[in-house]
């Protein structure tokens, strides 16, 4: 190659490194010019709802921010539901998909024989109790109140078998009942059921043995024996509705609907001492309430800023921002928009009379989703409510029939009892003789006439007994 080649050689490949350099220079500069642009994140309530406590990389820890909540009751001093609780369901009471070992250990309960954790009937194997089968009434009545029976059409030796060999977990439910709180830790895995403390199928199976337990030890004559049952459901109920999921929260409501019709069962009966009405009416006085419906909302909404909002923010290098700002491109506005939805049910949920919370949630129409979710947790509420107000008159009707021989012509002979929460007005009442009938209109407002459908309704009639 001459002299002239060699130079005309050199000459082209600086020329196609230099304009190779300029290519990727021009490419830069318009990938830089199309990039996204990258807005630091605060932690702040409107981006986050709340903003302590934070993880390493500065973003809200909001499983320990709500295992604090959780724990506040316990760190008075109070006794812990769970242990009770999983010593009745077993490890499976707890949530799927998330490491059981390792809560319990974080719970530091240990699970013992197995023979004691609960199995719902159509698990149960022994041999059904001896004795003769209830009239068809005493069994169309029993299985009424007995959900697995019901389903089983179980007959009435197999009913007493099953509640005889669930007698030690039934025993752990009531014992679970008299603590101060339900505290599980929450999984730090993001994607295991959010928040949830207990595994909803299987806490329910539980939950109506508690029940059939009550109507059996009623139509066996025991009625101590019932309410304590029926006091138990009250009182899970009441626990299980604090710091609750959506779904734990529905939960509870159909303990209070046990519950209910439990004690409109032992104040139509004339097994029940005047006593133990006295007993009945002091306990569902002491302190017994439903959580608001804005507590379970709360929960809803970090279980929610926790899926939506966690999975966008990139953890922060060694060495790259202050602990408390991320970047991610458009994250800080969609969550601003994202907690002003929920800003929007939250303060139309503070109202005091829930039938106006209603209202002015349903003119807000479709937010994100959300304005039906917080509709059916008023609406849960409001059933919760109007279930203890009932049961509390039906031991007072109870009482005055037992003092009078009859019952009362109206409620207002009453004095004082309680108004309908999705009314505002009295309660409707049905005297029958010596049995009633009482109903509140339920979270839409509108009277159906005591469609146990549609209302809220309590009916006390007086239960069939066994043949002595």
């Amino acid at each position: 190659m001459s002299d002239a080649d060699s130079a005309k050689l050199a000459r082209r490949t600086t020329i196609a490194a230099v304009a190779t350099v300029v290519g990727v220079a021009v490419v830069a500069v318009a990938i830089w010019a199309l990039r996204p642009s990258l807005e630091p994140i605060e932690v702040s309530q409107q981006t986050t709802y709340i903003i302590t406590p934070t993880r390493s990389d500065g973003w809200v820890d909001y499983p320990e921010a709500v295992d604090w909540m959780r724990r506040a009751s316990l760190d008075a001093g109070g006794v812990n539901a769970a242990t009770p609780l999983l010593q009745a369901l077993g490890r499976d009471g707890l949530p799927s998909g998330v490491d059981r070992e390792a809560l319990l250990a974080r719970l530091g309960v240990t699970l013992g024989d197995e023979s004691s954790v609960f199995k719902p009937l159509h698990k149960f194997s022994g041999p059904d109790a001896p004795g003769p089968e209830p009239p068809p009434a005493a069994m169309a009545w029993l299985r009424a109140r007995c959900r697995a029976a019901e389903e089983n059409q179980a007959p009435f030796g197999r009913i007493g078998a099953w509640l005889a060999q669930s007698e030690p977990a039934l025993a752990h439910l009531r014992s679970a009942s008299q603590a101060a709180s339900l505290y599980v830790p929450v999984p730090r895995d993001r994607d295991a059921n959010a928040f949830a403390r207990v595994d909803l199928n299987r806490f329910a199976d539980a939950a109506d043995a508690l029940r059939c337990h009550a109507a059996l030890k009623l139509l066996q004559g025991d009625a101590p024996a019932s309410w304590a049952d029926v006091d138990a459901a009250w009182r899970l109920g009441q626990l299980v509705a604090r710091s609750a999921t959506a779904g734990e929260y529905a939960r509870a409501l159909q303990l209070w609907r046990a519950a209910r019709t439990g004690t409109a069962d032992l104040a139509a009966s004339p097994l029940t001492s005047p006593q133990l009405l006295s007993a009945m009416q002091a306990g569902l006085g002491a302190k017994l309430g439903f959580a608001p419906a804005t507590e379970t909302w709360m929960f809803h909404r970090l279980a929610a800023l926790q899926t939506v909002g966690t999975p966008r923010i990139a953890p922060a290098k060694a060495g790259g921002q202050a602990a408390g700002l991320m970047a991610r491109a458009g994250t800080a506005a969609r969550l601003e928009a994202f907690n002003q939805q929920f800003d929007a049910v939250d303060v139309a949920m503070q109202s005091a009379d829930p039938k106006q919370r209603l209202a002015l949630i349903e003119k807000l129409g479709s937010v994100a989703g959300q304005t039906g979710m917080g509709q059916a947790l008023v609406a849960d509420e409001i059933e919760a409510v109007s279930s203890l107000r009932l049961a509390a008159i039906a031991i007072a009707l109870a009482r005055r029939q037992r003092d009078s021989a009859k019952l009362p012509a109206s409620l207002a002979e009453l004095g004082g009892a309680s108004k309908d929460p999705g009314s505002g007005a009295d309660f409707n009442f049905a005297p029958g003789g010596s049995q009633f009938r009482l109903y509140g209109v339920g979270a839409d407002g509108h009277d159906d006439g005591g469609d146990p459908g549609k209302d809220v309704v309590l009916t006390a009639q007086e239960p069939p007994r066994l043949a002595p």
